[in-house]
């Protein structure tokens, strides 16, 4: 048998890396947060597949593509560690309210955790965005910027789904017809966030902010954010 070309070799190493980094089971607490999906919810905004394929549109084009996702690929592009630092001050800066702030944080604290335990060198800082933090050791783990991206998104996009699965609730089969729908979109917002370096990064949902500022005082709720 002839050998298995490199090419193949390295692009499989790297997807390993990818699905190790962006597993669902890694243990940072990401279940714990609903990126103010539950607060859509209990105002009736979402209540079934097809708001909650809007809900998603909304969220991935207006700000994860446009806000998150411009920063994670400059966190990946960060040449020192003073460049990460400044770019996760400014993406935390971002962040509209405390619910949304605490989320990004305690996530990022725990992925730096785990990346420490996994004897990656993390920059020095006071607070760690999730999603910067992504950036900077998926560069280290040689993942590519895109599939990096990708990968933000559809974890993202995900844990969506098991939010709406409790607390809409919806079952299996509505739920991965709202994924099959949105998969074509994750591809283009991986392409705008790419097009999209050199411009402000920005978040236009003036809705999510206001929900999860709402959910801050939410009667009974079960996700964190």
């Amino acid at each position: 048998m002839g050998s298995i070309p490199s090419i193949i070799m390295t692009d499989t190493g790297a997807l390993i890396q990818a699905m190790h980094l962006f597993s669902p089971s890694l243990p940072i607490g990401a279940f714990a947060f609903s990126q103010g999906l539950e607060a859509a919810i209990e105002s009736g905004r979402v209540r079934d597949s097809e708001t909650l394929t809007e809900w998603c549109r909304g969220v991935m084009c207006h700000s994860l593509s446009s806000l998150d996702g411009h920063y994670a690929r400059l966190a990946y592009r960060a040449v020192s560690q003073s460049q990460f630092v400044e770019m996760n001050a400014e993406l935390l800066a971002s962040r509209e309210t405390r619910e949304l702030l605490l989320e990004d944080t305690l996530l990022g604290s725990a992925l730096k955790k785990w990346a420490v335990d996994q004897a990656i060198d993390v920059p020095d800082a006071t607070e760690y965005s999730l999603i910067c933090l992504y950036g900077w050791i998926a560069s280290r783990l040689d993942i590519p910027e895109d599939w990096m991206v990708a990968s933000i998104l559809w974890t993202w996009l995900d844990n969506q789904m098991v939010v709406a699965a409790k607390a809409i609730p919806l079952g299996q089969n509505a739920l991965q017809g709202v994924l099959k729908t949105l998969k074509p979109l994750v591809a283009d917002c991986v392409q705008q966030s790419c097009l999209a370096i050199g411009t402000v990064a920005h978040s236009t949902v003036p809705l999510l902010t206001i929900l999860s500022a709402q959910h801050e005082t939410q009667y009974s709720r079960l996700f964190r954010s």
